[in-house]
């Protein structure tokens, strides 16, 4: 399938107000990964100095810059494509979505690459990887002073920190959003993330696709 065709297929769905599977494999995909990575990082926190612990760091790490990758091909995915008018942008709740959007893109990049920093801080041979599969460079930090290599693996830990806690919040800020948005607008948006099949009602927003319509 060419880019032209993918776009044309996936403004059927926005048309009828879904997000395309592929929207929705990117969202859910990075949702459980970002779990996944909030959990894994209280875990390490509270693992003893050690090989274990050092070793985590480095899976913890690659999985964040899986997300980094995930997160670029979602954002380069969103910018070829227009989104499902499911909300009043100038809205109160317009603006919300997009703040709540705007961060979440921030800390796919925010939170890989304070990782980045803080391990390539560290005494390392361990190297890096995307997915296990693509090879990652550490940054050039060896050259620097350790008191400068310390600097810097405090800042990208403070801001790490809060980055992490302040995601935290706003997770269920929209989880509470989409399902009030379905519990106020009643429309398909939120069903259609768990229906990679789309509804089956053809003609109303929301609905399966219509006949000759991109599917």
């Amino acid at each position: 399938m060419s880019l032209i065709a993918a776009i044309e297929w996936a403004e059927g769905y926005h048309r009828r107000g879904l997000y395309t599977p592929i929207g929705v494999a990117f969202h859910w995909v990075m949702a459980a990964l970002m779990f996944f990575q909030l959990g894994h990082g209280w875990y390490l926190s509270w693992l003893p100095v050690g090989a274990d612990k050092y070793i985590g760091y480095q899976m913890h790490t690659q999985v964040g810059l899986t997300i980094m990758l995930l997160g670029s091909l979602r954002l380069f995915w969103r910018s070829q494509i227009s989104t499902p008018e499911t909300v009043d942008e100038d809205s109160f709740a317009g603006r919300a979505s997009h703040v709540l959007q705007t961060w979440f893109y921030f800390s796919f990049f925010a939170l890989p690459v304070s990782g980045w920093v803080m391990w390539s801080t560290l005494p390392s041979d361990l190297p890096l990887s995307i997915a296990g599969v693509i090879p990652f460079p550490n940054l050039p930090f060896d050259q620097l002073s350790e008191g400068l290599q310390h600097t810097l693996m405090q800042w990208a830990a403070t801001a790490h920190f809060y980055i992490v806690w302040i995601t935290m919040l706003v997770i269920p800020g929209h989880a509470g959003a989409a399902v009030l948005h379905y519990v106020v607008k009643r429309d398909r948006v939120l069903p259609s993330m768990f229906d990679l099949n789309g509804p089956e009602a053809p003609g109303v927003v929301g609905s399966g696709p219509d006949k000759g319509s991109a599917a």
